[in-house]
């Protein structure tokens, strides 16, 4: 018996002996093949020529001459040049037109497009070039600002929408926060859809703020941010969307009585440039300019939520009547409008990428902590 233990215990010994001797083998093994993998150079950081950037956008020039917080397309803009001249040593100047200079948005991505300009920022309009984009667009699909940051930094979606975009002459570079849109009119406080019946509301030139408009039983109105505010004076429309700071911005508040922030749609402010121009640069100014773009999103984020939520917020509740409806106001324009845009996405998008959009939009509020 007692031999019989000792013989099983040295059969048992020696394949242990085997098998830590195969698993060394192999530890080593590894050891040498990853050994042997290269780890690439790094790019070239030579940047052999001058290179120019213009740079176009909506938000005024303000800052710092005459207003203590940019506004975010111009914080934007400024941080993206700062890092962008900075990194490359001069050999990449960056020249800004604010304030709508070159045209509206819409002009502006048509001539990003053909390559007459080179980079563009802004929100609405792309969608009549990638239609795609329009799927930030429907109402209430958004709950938070944490969604949002989630959605954009783990949708594999998102990914290969942006990449997606080059397919239509545009180099994806980063996107930053317009802000949480809301209603503003010259008629009567909106507190429940009915209120919205017969009114005729400004949209941007964009096919599904047109439908969301429609969805609410209002008349949707095109037309171009820097023609709003006489419209609105003059009441070819009642009301317009918007987030504050343009509300501030466009002095709407002079204009329009009542605000309703139900902040129906998180709105984009996103940066692209000419594919063509971006491919044509040396490899180092491409991985600076995608890093200026990220960076400068990050300050359009923290200028967007100063402004919108504090700074110019306070100023725009003197003059208005602001409205905070309840959740359950709220969940009553969604239970209106968000089927109507969602099956309009259907029809334009398909059923397959539109119901994963809202699949991926649910992971980044697990992801975020708002389902347990």
């Amino acid at each position: 018996m007692i031999q019989s233990n000792i013989q099983t215990g040295g059969y048992c010994m020696n394949n242990t002996k085997r098998l830590v001797g195969m698993t060394v083998l192999l530890l080593v093994g590894s050891i040498v093949l990853f050994g042997q993998q290269r780890i690439p150079d790094r790019i070239d950081m030579n940047i052999p020529r001058q290179i120019t950037l213009k740079v176009t956008y909506d938000d005024p020039t303000l800052w710092p001459a005459k207003e203590n917080v940019p506004d975010p397309e111009h914080a934007f803009a400024v941080m993206f040049k700062d890092y962008v001249e900075r990194m490359s040593a001069g050999k990449i100047k960056v020249e800004l037109f604010g304030s709508g200079a070159l045209g509206s948005y819409r002009q502006t991505c048509e001539m990003v497009q053909n390559g007459s300009i080179d980079i563009n920022i802004g929100t609405g309009s792309l969608a009549n070039f990638f239609k795609e984009i329009q799927l930030l667009a429907i109402p209430y699909v958004f709950m938070s600002d944490d969604v949002v940051q989630e959605f954009f930094n783990g949708s594999a979606l998102w990914k290969e929408l942006t990449q997606k975009m080059e397919n239509v002459g545009f180099k994806y570079l980063a996107i930053g926060q317009n802000g949480w849109r809301s209603f503003t009119n010259n008629v009567r406080v909106i507190r429940k859809p009915e209120d919205l019946k017969g009114l005729k509301f400004r949209v941007m030139e964009s096919p599904v703020y047109i439908k969301f408009i429609e969805s609410l039983g209002s008349r949707a109105v095109p037309i171009a941010w820097n023609e709003t505010y006489t419209a609105l004076q003059t009441g070819v429309v009642d009301g317009h969307e918007n987030p504050i700071s343009p509300i501030y911005l466009g002095k709407i508040y002079e204009v329009q009585k009542y605000l309703t922030m139900d902040e129906h749609i998180w709105s984009e402010n996103i940066m692209v440039m000419n594919l063509a121009k971006f491919k044509s640069l040396p490899l180092a100014a491409q991985q600076i300019i995608l890093q200026g773009a990220k960076l400068g999103a990050q300050a359009n984020d923290v200028a967007e939520r100063m402004v919108s939520n504090i700074v110019k917020f306070e100023i725009v509740a003197k003059r208005m009547q602001v409205y905070f409806p309840t959740q359950e106001e709220k969940d009553a324009f969604r239970k209106l409008s968000q089927p109507a845009i969602v099956e309009y996405l259907r029809g334009q998008l398909g059923k397959d990428l539109v119901d994963r959009f809202l699949t991926e939009v649910q992971l980044a509020e697990m992801r975020a902590g708002w389902r347990r």
